[in-house]
Formats: C-alpha cells, structure tokens, sequence
C-alpha cells in the first residue's frame, strides 16, 4: 500500500502534485508499476532525489506497469538503457537515462546520449507506439527540460531505512490526467 504522508492535504479532483510515502522497496515498486498502468500517451518523468532515493527502484515498477518483462537496470555507467515491447502502434518503449555522470545542460553531452532525437520522438504520433523517457537527476538538464513533463522527486527516511517519500508534481494535461488516475 502507498502511504500519503503524515499531515498530507487530501489530493483536489484534478491534481498536480501528490506526495506520497512508500515503507519498503517492494512499496516503491508498485508505486512505479500504477503509474505505468495508468500511462496513455508518451511521457517524459524527470526523476530527482539523492543517491538511495529510490529513482531506479520506482523505474523497475514503471517498466513492470508498461507490461515490459525486463530487469531494469541503473544506466549510471551506460547512461541510456532501453526497453521495448511489441511492434508499430503496439510497441511499448521504456528509455531510462542517467546523468549522474554528465556535466550538466551541455548540448554536446546530450547530443551523445541522442536525447534530441528522444525528445523527438515523444512528440511522435501514437502510431509509432508508446514511449515513457525516464531521466534520473534531470534537474542537471535545467533550461532543456521540456515544458510538459511528470516531476518525481524521491527522498529517504534517515532514521527509517526504507520509507520513500515521494512528490510528483504534473506540468501539462498529460501529466495531469495521469495523476487524476492515480487518485481515483
């Protein structure tokens, strides 16, 4: 079960940001796995948090959601790692990037990981399939993150090992609407 957490306000109907607590990694999990679920339409999450914040333990649980039977891993090292399912209009794209280990907003960096071409294609028609651009430590991509997007934000608990407190927060319609199903 997620836990909202002590002292939360009640979410209004059509929310943009939701804070949410998880008491273990299998909490987190499937926390990440309804938001898969509930996603439908091509998302980019600008994921953020601390090192141990539980970022690519809420990524197992969305590609899990997505219906993607991989094991998800961290990509500090590769940077990019991706998912896919599925053909055309059916296919199911998970990319999951990091940039622990880039500068910052450096278009030449970015450029290397092809993260234009994966903006691109989450403009891309529906026919293309569904595309969910996970990106751990976004907050380095500053004025090149792009406007319509789902913030999460991962925090841990020092005195409980593993309680997550986790805020999403809903920039756009998609976003937005993904939150209401989360609510409901």
């Amino acid at each position: 079960m997620i836990h909202p957490p002590p002292g939360a306000v009640a979410a209004p109907s059509a929310p943009t940001r939701l804070l949410l607590t998880t008491r273990s990694p299998e909490e987190t999990i499937r926390l990440g796995q309804r938001l898969g679920q509930a996603i439908r339409s091509n998302l980019f999450i600008a994921l953020s948090g601390d090192l141990g914040a539980g970022k690519t333990t809420f990524t197992k649980g969305l590609a899990a959601g997505l219906g993607l039977p991989v094991t998800v891993t961290s990509p500090t090292f590769t940077l990019v790692n991706e998912y896919t399912q599925g053909k055309g209009a059916t296919t199911r794209r998970l990319v999951h990037a990091d940039l622990y280990r880039l500068e910052g907003n450096s278009p030449a960096e970015l450029d290397g990981i092809g993260y234009g071409e994966l903006l691109d294609d989450l403009e891309a028609s529906s026919s293309y399939g569904l595309l969910v651009l996970v990106v751990e430590w976004a907050d380095r991509l500053g004025s090149l993150l792009p406007e319509e997007r789902l913030d999460v934000e991962g925090s841990a608990d020092e005195d409980t090992p593993d309680v997550r407190g986790f805020s999403l927060r809903a920039w756009g319609q998609a976003a937005t609407d993904l939150l209401q199903a989360l609510v409901e």
